[in-house]
């Protein structure tokens, strides 16, 4: 199973911190960037697979994102962080997997992020099972059969893709957006880390602060990327 993408809304930064401390200890969830409001969660939403929301419930959120929750209940699990007297001030109207008490525990915090797990753990064991190492790419009139493994990293072009081949000197061009692409390759091989690229973890060369080397390619690594980059990169290290 691929790891849970968490995101968190809210403005308070110790909370941030004391939940991304006990993140860091669990190998299997993943939190995906800095505290957002909802307006810029929407966005980032959209852009990955999210599967733990944690809400604080001072922060307000908008009919809007009520909606989207609503219409996303069955792969979107929110969990809402509240002492019990904010709980008594505010209302959470969107579906709640759980409540999270405030000053937060790592027992409370290992307690919800473990029951969403198994909640989402039989979908996702279905939903992204590789049958096969590879993959056919369509490109103009002809079908592409490509393994993972041969894959360095993928650059997104608008509507279109570029898909860069070990040993091959020009990328296939695919007319499908970048994450709907690489919805299409194993989670645990390859990962988003720019608007614009996705890479795959083994072909990687060398990581700085603001790009990843593979081969001669300088890939930038964008600021909505970059916290779930580096959390790969420390529990590899």
């Amino acid at each position: 199973m691929r790891k849970l993408q968490c995101l968190f809304i809210g403005n308070q930064i110790q909370t941030f911190k004391t939940m991304l401390e006990y993140a860091v200890k669990l190998p299997w969830i993943s939190v995906v960037c800095k505290p957002v409001n909802p307006r810029e969660a929407r966005h980032y939403l959209q852009e990955f697979d999210i599967d733990i929301l944690f809400c604080d419930v001072a922060t307000v959120v908008d009919r809007e994102m009520e909606i989207f929750l609503l219409n996303n209940r069955d792969r979107l699990q929110v969990v809402v962080l509240a002492s019990k007297a904010e709980l008594s001030f505010n209302d959470i109207r969107c579906n709640v997997y759980s409540f999270l008490p405030k000053p937060l525990s790592f027992d409370k915090f290992y307690n919800v992020v473990s029951g969403a797990r198994e909640y989402l753990q039989p979908a996702h064991s279905i939903t992204h099972r590789q049958l096969f190492d590879f993959i056919f790419i369509k490109s103009a009139y002809k079908y592409y059969k490509v393994k993972f493994n041969e894959i360095l990293f993928c650059e997104g072009m608008k509507d279109y893709t570029q898909v860069y081949i070990i040993n091959r000197p020009k990328p296939i061009i695919t007319l499908q957006n970048l994450k709907t692409f690489i919805a299409r390759l194993p989670k645990d091989d390859f990962i988003r880390v720019h608007r614009s690229f996705a890479v795959s973890l083994a072909s990687i060369d060398t990581i700085s602060k603001n790009d990843i080397a593979i081969g001669q390619k300088s890939i930038p690594i964008g600021e909505s990327y970059r916290s779930n980059l580096f959390s790969i990169v420390a529990q590899s290290s």
